[in-house]
Formats: structure tokens, sequence, C-alpha cells
């Protein structure tokens, strides 16, 4: 994406009502909420908990819909039952302790008074209006507060709920903690009305962060997230891209036009997949591992950015995979003894590794089932387990939910020296005590293995355990290993092994 220079549009706003929490650093999380999915309402809560937290795709239009519905301003919104019950299914995840974040995306179709409004376009109030104006988006705002005030922590009053007659009137259910504003705002492939520039997105969040610092019809209060609940996290909408350009744009124009000169985001978000040669319509596959594409390193670079710029915002990558269709271009190959649905397993597990030793904190593989596993286009087949109404697990699956059982509470804490360059040691400590786990894996994609590797532990280790994934176990298989001094052999292999011990430091 080339850099844009932008002449700015002037929309101040005036200091927010509420307190403005200070954007200060914040401790590593944990790699059971790290891993991460992206999901759907009709997906099994079972199949879920194969990951801490989930990205739900949820389409606007799913909330406020009807074939003589008006919209904004006589919203009357349904969530329970709606096109879904959202109340049962946000419980539901609650129970099984998976946190999730919905992504609302797609314009209503009943906007600027139509009944087919594209759901691609930016959703702006009316014909004409400009899109880097955040009075352009009153709709938008408002649905952001009735989400935030439904499934937020906050009761709000109940004059300002929207909801249709047949609906409970609920508010402060305490049932998300994080809402996304849009998904792929920087797309460029439908065009103008579809495709936001930073200043665009920047306005349009800053409506649905807090109402343009309440200036939004501000006797209603009705619009942003922030003002239905203050600590309801904000994420923007992940961004085809990686890319720092984008980012500091929307910074840009947030310090000109809110006169707080706040950034209208909690977390920053991006897309990434390994395409062979960098896009998904230039060439063929199959794709690049983790490691060639140097996963690790290109987020390494955005938490640099928000390190200096933006301290205490959150940097997620919601969307990375591979298929296993093998004619796929999304596809990794087959190596070895292992087959296409082993090596995605394996890369995937060792992707999660690689953004925690980059420093993000919330990583969501796309996605949680196959769309289709016979199509050989990509995203069809990049699942965790099989498509709608089949469910079944895939390697990947029992692996990835190895993973998140296995480094529960425990977060990345830095690298072992390795003998071999061709081997990685990455070491986690439980943020509640001294043990801890080394994961130990071959970077390569060529079965390349070690049978005695040696890995030196601290002095004061007693007991050492090894977990290897297996297929039809969501903790994998687990045995005693035995010191020879100070140290443990084992084989090494591009499936990366856990050596648990009781002391990491």
């Amino acid at each position: 994406m080339k850099k844009i220079d932008i002449l700015f549009p002037v929309f101040f706003c005036a200091l927010t009502a509420f307190p403005v929490a200070a954007q200060t650093s914040k401790p590593a999380v944990t790699m059971d909420q790290l891993i991460g999915a992206n999901a759907f309402i009709d997906d099994p809560i079972d199949k879920i908990q194969a990951v801490g937290f989930i990205r739900e795709y949820h389409n606007w239009e799913w909330d406020e819909r009807g074939e003589s519905y008006k919209g904004y301003p006589d919203s009357k919104i349904r969530w329970a039952p709606g096109e879904w019950n959202f109340d049962d299914f946000y419980t539901k995840l609650k129970e099984a302790h998976v946190g999730v974040s919905p992504c609302v995306q797609g314009a209503a179709p009943w906007l600027q008074g139509k009944k087919n409004f594209p759901a691609s376009h930016k959703p702006v109030d009316q014909t004409g209006a400009n899109p880097a104006d955040p009075n352009a988006y009153h709709a938008k705002a408002h649905h952001m507060f009735q989400y935030a005030a439904r499934y937020g922590s906050r009761k709000v009053p109940d004059n300002k709920l929207t909801l249709a007659a047949d609906q409970p009137r609920k508010s402060g259910m305490g049932l998300i903690k994080y809402i996304e504003d849009w998904n792929e705002q920087d797309r460029d492939w439908e065009g103008k009305d579809a495709q936001f520039l930073p200043e665009e997105y920047a306005a349009m969040a800053s409506a649905d962060y807090d109402g343009h610092c309440k200036t939004m019809l501000p006797e209603s209060g009705t619009f942003g997230v922030k003002n239905a609940d203050p600590g309801m996290k904000f994420v923007m909408g992940g961004l085809v891209e990686i890319n720092t350009g984008y980012i500091d744009q929307m910074r840009k124009w947030f310090k000109a036009n809110r006169k707080d000169g706040k950034f209208a985001a909690d977390v920053i978000n991006f897309h990434h997949y390994a395409w062979k040669d960098g896009k998904s319509w230039q060439g063929g596959g199959p794709a690049k591992s983790p490691e060639d594409d140097d996963f690790k390193g290109k987020m390494e670079v955005m938490v640099k950015y928000r390190n200096e710029n933006l301290p205490g915002v959150e940097v997620w990558i919601s969307e990375f995979g591979w298929d296993t269709h093998p004619k796929s271009r999304l596809s990794p190959p087959a190596i070895g003894p292992f087959d296409i649905q082993e090596v995605q397993a394996q890369w995937l597990v060792r992707s999660y590794l690689a953004f925690a030793a980059a420093g993000v904190d919330r990583a969501q593989m796309f996605m949680l089932r196959d769309v289709n596993p016979s199509d050989t286009t990509w995203f069809a087949s990049c699942g965790l387990v099989g498509p709608k109404g089949d469910w079944t697990p895939k390697k990947s699956w029992y692996y990835v939910y190895t993973l998140k059982n296995t480094l529960k509470n425990m977060s990345y804490i830095g690298t072992e020296n390795s003998v071999d360059p061709n081997i990685l040691i990455y070491k986690f400590k439980n943020v509640n005590g001294s043990d801890g786990a080394y994961v130990v894996w071959s970077k390569t994609k060529e079965n390349y293995v070690v049978n005695d590797f040696q890995l030196t532990l601290k002095d004061n280790t007693k007991s050492v355990r090894k977990v290897e994934m297996e297929v039809g176990k969501t903790s994998g298989s687990s045995a005693a290993m035995l010191k020879q001094g100070n140290k443990v052999s084992f084989k090494v292999s591009e499936r990366p092994l856990f050596i648990l011990v009781d002391k990491i430091m």
C-alpha cells in the first residue's frame, strides 16, 4: 500500500465527560488467552474450546432487519431471539471460559432509506456524506452503543435502550469485554465506496468509540461504545496488511481532530497470510511456513511501533492460517512423513509461538471450521474442524488445543540459546508460580530431525516432563523425563515439543 499524504478535515471534539484511562505498559497475556480463532455463533462450543478467545463474525444486519424495518433513529434491535440468540451464545462462551470479541461488520441494508444498501460500503447515514466526518455515522455509532450497553459491564438507563417489543430489557450483562469495528476496511478490490482511507476509518472509529467525544447529539448520549461501557475495549477493524503507515495516518487524524488527541482504539489489528509470492492472486503454492515468512519479525515491527507511539494499546493479528486442500495456493506442502493436515497443524502452533515471542497480545487463526474441504479456493479449507454440520476435528484442532492446555497461565519470557541454528527454544513461565515450559522445534520444512538433542536446565530444576501433541488427545501425551546432571535428551523435529519443568528461572 502506497504512503498516503492526507490533508485532514477538522472536526474537533470536546473533552470527554468520563475519565480517559492512561495508556501505560501492561503485563503479557497468557498463552491460553492469546490463542484464538475466528468463529460464528453456530459453531459448537465444545469445538470452540480448543482456543481461549474467538473473534466472532457478526453482521450488523442480524440485529436490525426486516422487510419493513426503518432503521435509525427508529431502531428496534433484537438480540435474543433475533436472527440468533446472542444472549445465550455469549453466556455459554463465558461459562466455557472462552473470551469473545464480536467483529461487527457490514452496513445495514436500510441505510440511506434503502432496502438494499450494499453491505461492503462505508455505512454513512446519507448519500453524499463526507466519510471523513464522524457525524456521517450516527446509525453505526448508535448500534455500537446498544451492543456495549447490553453486553458490557455497566447498566445504562432503560430509556436509552432501543429494543424491539419482544426483547428482554437488559443491559450490563457483563458478557463481552472487546468489540471490533468493521473488517478489512483497507480493502482495495471493491472500489472506493468500500475502501476506507485512513482518515475515513479514523472518523468512523471516533464516532463508534465515544460519539466523537460525546459531541454527536450530546443530549441523547447513545453514540459510541465508551458511552455505554467505558471499560469495554474498542478494537479497530483488522487491516488486510501489516501496515504501520495506515495506523500512523489514523494517529495523525485523531491528534488533529480530537481535542483530547486520544487514539480512539484500544487495539490495533492486522491480518496476514504466508502467500508464496506475497499476494493470493499471484503465482501458486505452496504457501510459506511461519518462519520463512518471518511472522515474528513482521509483528515485532508493529509491537515496536505500538511501544513507541501508542503505549498501552494492544496488538492483535486476527487472521492467519493455511488450507488443507493440496491444490489451494494457501496450502502447505506435505513434508517427509507429514501429510498436509499435519503440516497445517504444526505451522499453526508455530505461528502462535512466533506471535507470542513478538509481543502480540492476541492471535486468531482463520477459522474454526472449513467452508468446503473439497474446494481448491484459498480460505475454503483453513479450518481446525470440518465444515458446518460435520465438525470433525482435524489434526490442527488437537494440536492447538494441546498448545492451549499445556501453556495455560504461562506467558512468553524469552529464548534459550541452541547449539543447532535450525532449532528454536522458546521459554514460557507460569504467571502464578516458578514453573514453566521450554518449547523446542526445528524451524525448517525439510523433515529435519535431531534424535539426541540436549537441553540444559536450571540447576535447581527437580521435575521434568515432556508433552507431545497427538491426534485424539486435547492435552497431548505426557511422560516423565530423566535428567543427566542438569540436562535432558530427546528427539526434536518440526513438530513442537513441550518440556515442562518446576523451575524455569
